[in-house]
């Protein structure tokens, strides 16, 4: 018997199917739908198809189920609970079991209150070095025991120029929301630093900075509480979760300072930087959150194709913030001299 998206997301959204009589939140992201039912998250993978993943199958989107518990239980073993089968019983019911015909699965996750997240204490004002310090030391940890990765020198340079070339594209599409001279000209001087630098990209690589990491560590994804962890790795794509470290603690940093100013990005990226011994060129670092907050800027303004995400205000706002702090750091990183040598050295 065939089972629509529709039923499966109606069972979803029932109370009773979690046993609880408040109503169930549900909140939809690009691609998933997660279900807030009393102390706990499900999350259903849409039966989508991208650049990135083809979730139109059943078996896919239940392999990228016990992907997703797997990566993200590294940084958040006590939240990522385990893997829930949806079922078609003989009577022709949806159930949570393995018992009858297979529909979907969901991952199910404790849920988290929005106090303990990271987002909301930067925008309350609510961060210092009580709460800093425990998160750069769980993601220095969490790099720590990552094994490194050796990508071919060269391949990954020209993975990052496509990533610019990617964000110029996007971000030159829409000249009526962003400034066409302003993407330009952010993007040649990105592009510019790749080749004038890339020796220092490449001794990264050798000294062993780049990991397979969350992919995806923005403030909305990190908690702090009893434990300090973060949720929601970008689990479909392991191409996009291999980044140097420094690249993943800057676009946290980048995230801090978007909410709650530049001084408390700085302060973050110094508790790591001195639990890690890690000091890349100042430059680089700038260079990569340019990157980063230049992706961000395009993933917005790439949302207003998508109807289910109106209002279109709020998205152009988005875009141009991001686009701001792209155009900062890209400001910053030419402060410092193209490199000479292929050492990185920290500072004395």
């Amino acid at each position: 018997m065939a089972v629509t998206d529709t039923a499966t997301l109606r069972f979803l959204r029932q109370p009773d199917t979690y046993g609880v009589s408040s109503a169930v939140e549900v909140i939809e992201t690009h691609m998933s739908w997660v279900f807030l039912a009393g102390e706990y998250a499900l999350k259903l993978k849409k039966p989508l198809r991208n650049a990135y993943l083809d979730f139109r199958s059943v078996d896919v989107r239940c392999r990228a189920c016990a992907e997703e518990l797997r990566l993200n239980r590294r940084l958040a073993r006590d939240i990522y609970l385990g893997l829930e089968t949806i079922s078609l019983d003989a009577d022709g019911q949806l159930r949570f079991g393995a018992d009858g015909e297979r529909v979907d699965c969901v991952v199910r996750m404790r849920r988290l209150p929005e106090r303990v997240m990271l987002s909301t204490k930067l925008v309350q004002g609510m961060v210092d070095r009580n709460v800093l310090e425990p998160v750069a030391t769980c993601i220095a940890q969490f790099h720590r025991n990552l094994p490194p990765l050796q990508p071919v020198p060269h391949q990954w340079r020209k993975t990052i120029d496509e990533t610019i070339a990617s964000n110029a594209s996007a971000l030159l599409a829409y000249p009526h929301c962003l400034p066409s001279a302003e993407v330009d000209r952010l993007c040649q001087q990105q592009h510019a630093f790749l080749i004038s630098h890339a020796a220092w990209i490449d001794a990264r690589i050798h000294q062993g900075c780049m990991v397979e990491g969350h992919g995806d560590l923005r403030a909305e994804h990190v908690f702090v509480s009893d434990t300090v962890g973060a949720i929601d790795c970008l689990e479909f794509s392991a191409a996009l979760r291999q980044l140097d470290c420094a690249d993943e603690i800057g676009f946290l940093a980048l995230d801090c300072e978007r909410l709650a100013g530049e001084a408390v990005g700085n302060a973050l990226l110094q508790h790591y930087q001195t639990i890690t011994h890690d000091y890349p060129p100042p430059a680089l670092l700038h260079f990569y959150q340019s990157v980063r907050a230049a992706i961000r800027a395009r993933l917005a303004i790439l949302r207003l194709s998508e109807p289910s995400y109106r209002p279109h205000h709020e998205w152009v706002g988005r875009s141009r913030l991001w686009l701001q702090l792209a155009i900062k750091h890209a400001a910053a990183m030419r402060s410092d001299q193209p490199c000479i040598s292929s050492t990185i050295d920290p500072p004395s």
